[in-house]
């Protein structure tokens, strides 16, 4: 199955009480489409990925509680605890114009005066902006914030981004 397809939503908490509830936190702070999911996967800590279908879920004041078919008793949804809920695409929120979900940029051409000179490869937290995890051609990464004045927006009919920041390929 094609990594694309799956894209990280919520983040799986603790368990809360006796029938394998577990706490769901968006991350992308939208909810509503965690009321109505029925499938996906949970990607475990140590990297393992678990098909997983929602038998429940459940607010609790602003929480989002949710139980899975196999993981129905406090013992057995601990194992989830600390992963990452992933769904299909179809079953994400829609989009507005000019968004984009942060999975497609993996994968990106980084741009610079017309030549390709990285890739992206990651994506990590920053104060101001995401930090693109970028791997040039000689193996060597930067961190690449994705914000003007460093770079442009992604451009994904062309499936690059233009690099407006060149000193930071010397760095």
């Amino acid at each position: 199955m094609d990594e694309r397809e799956y894209l990280s939503t919520a983040k799986i908490g603790k368990t809360h009480g006796l029938e394998g509830y577990v706490r769901i936190f968006s991350l992308s702070g939208e909810t509503e489409h965690l009321l109505k999911l029925k499938e996906g996967r949970a990607r475990l800590k140590d990297g393992r990925t678990v098909d997983v279908r929602i038998a429940s879920v459940r607010l609790l004041d602003s929480d989002v509680l949710m139980k899975f078919d196999t993981f129905d008793t406090p013992e057995k949804a601990r194992i989830l605890s600390g992963g990452i809920l992933q769904i299909r695409r179809e079953d994400a929120p829609p989009l507005e114009e000019g968004e984009y979900y942060m999975a497609d940029l993996f994968g990106l051409s980084i741009v610079s005066d017309g030549n390709i000179v990285g890739t992206v490869e990651g994506i990590g937290e920053g104060s101001q902006a995401p930090l693109l995890i970028v791997r040039k051609k000689d193996g060597k990464s930067f961190l690449l914030p994705l914000m003007e004045p460093f770079c442009d927006h992604p451009d994904f009919e062309k499936g690059s981004i233009e690099l407006l920041e060149k000193d930071l390929l010397s760095l």
